[in-house]
């Protein structure tokens, strides 16, 4: 057995801390947006619950409502009155008492029971948006060095003679100093011939690009030149405003993103979600802890758009599902009788026992825990 192996696990537990501190801060986040959007509505709020199990400490404010932390810290729920567990299916309402029937949740429309489910994810959106704006005002909106690291066979890069280490200064008129800018003025000239002026050891070079292919005998535009850049990142200080203006952008492109892979992975194409459990989870949060803190913080609000994100899936039991059934009873104008919501939310159910099952199972197959324990067993045999 290597050193390495217990150096692994020695970090797996170390890192275990910091994965829980980040992990319920965005739980917090999130049911904090259904406690507080419930309050608003009159619902009375019975627990807000930090992990789940047994409680092992608390306290109940003047509302009633206990606020518990629970031995198994891998999430949280917030229960209302009317609810039979942290799933939100409808309880008996025998035991409870007359006057406080009014504020059971399942007393209130479906349109203000769909506000209290859109609470969560919308905090977490809210949460993210924040800490980019945070961590734009501290450290800066960061963009990308045009440093070449990889000319692409056949590409427009190739064929007009730019090589691995030019640094791009110039599209057409157009000064460069960072991706963004060379994206822009790339779009601007699409279809069209631009000069585009390098660096290449510390002389100037300027080469001419044809933006288009040419299909069927027709000039197609393009707008892309065929490279891989280093990565290397710069930093600019912005004021509050594009703070904000760069934080929604943020979430618009991580929502695209999930969107296309989504996509990619219901139609079973490359490049698809590929579900990840804590393990993977961990595994962000240590590469970013090694980067330092605006890093952690980054990856911190990344979980919360993703949280968000999975949590708006119409799935019965996450919050998407609750959304999308209620706007179903507002469209029939009419309660979904009992039966067929227990047989949706037992369906809900076995689909995401279903995703976190696939998701360990890729994890393990990932990291090759069984290879990991049957060089462990044979360690000890030894």
């Amino acid at each position: 057995m290597s050193i390495a192996f217990f150096d692994k696990i020695l970090s797996l537990f170390t890192s275990i801390v910091p994965f829980l501190v980040v992990l319920l801060i965005i739980v917090f986040v999130h049911e904090l947006g259904h406690f507080l959007i419930a309050r608003y509505n009159g619902v009375k709020v019975t627990t807000f619950s930090i992990g789940y199990g047994s409680e092992l400490f608390g306290w109940t404010d003047k509302k009633g409502t206990r606020w518990r932390i629970s031995a198994l810290p891998i999430g949280g729920y917030v229960m209302m009155l009317g609810d039979a567990d942290a799933t939100s299916v409808k309880a008996d309402l025998a035991n409870v008492k007359e006057e406080d029937l009014g504020n059971t949740v399942h007393s209130k429309t479906p349109f203000q029971r769909m506000m209290i489910s859109i609470g969560g994810p919308l905090f977490n959106v809210i949460f993210t948006i924040g800490l980019i704006i945070a961590i734009s005002l501290v450290k800066g909106i960061p963009d990308i060095i045009p440093e070449i690291q990889e000319v692409l066979k056949g590409s427009v890069a190739s064929k007009c003679g730019l090589q691995v280490g030019d640094v791009i200064t110039g599209v057409g008129n157009h000064q460069i100093t960072k991706l963004s800018e060379m994206s822009k003025h790339l779009n601007e000239f699409s279809g069209k011939d631009v000069i585009i002026r390098v660096k290449r050891n510390n002389n100037e070079k300027a080469v001419t690009a044809h933006l288009f292919e040419i299909e069927n005998e027709k000039k197609v535009p393009i707008s892309r030149l065929g490279i891989v850049l280093t990565g290397q990142m710069i930093y600019e200080k912005v004021s509050v405003s594009k703070a904000a203006i760069y934080a929604v952008n943020y979430c618009s492109v991580a929502f695209k993103s999930l969107i296309a892979g989504l996509v990619k992975t219901i139609t079973r194409q490359k490049d698809g979600i590929k579900l990840g459990s804590i393990f993977s989870i961990g595994e962000g949060l240590n590469k970013s802890l090694d980067k330092g803190f605006i890093s952690l913080l980054t990856f911190m609000a990344m979980l919360s758009f993703s949280l968000a994100f999975f949590n708006l899936l119409p799935i019965p039991v996450l919050d998407g599902g609750s959304i999308f059934l209620n706007f179903v009873e507002i469209v029939i104008r009419r309660p979904i009788p009992a039966v067929a919501t227990n047989v949706i939310y037992f369906i809900g159910i076995c689909l995401v026992g279903i995703m976190m099952v696939v998701a360990l199972w890729n994890d393990v197959e990932k990291y090759g825990f069984f290879e990991k324990v049957a060089s462990l067993i044979n360690w000890f045999k030894k």
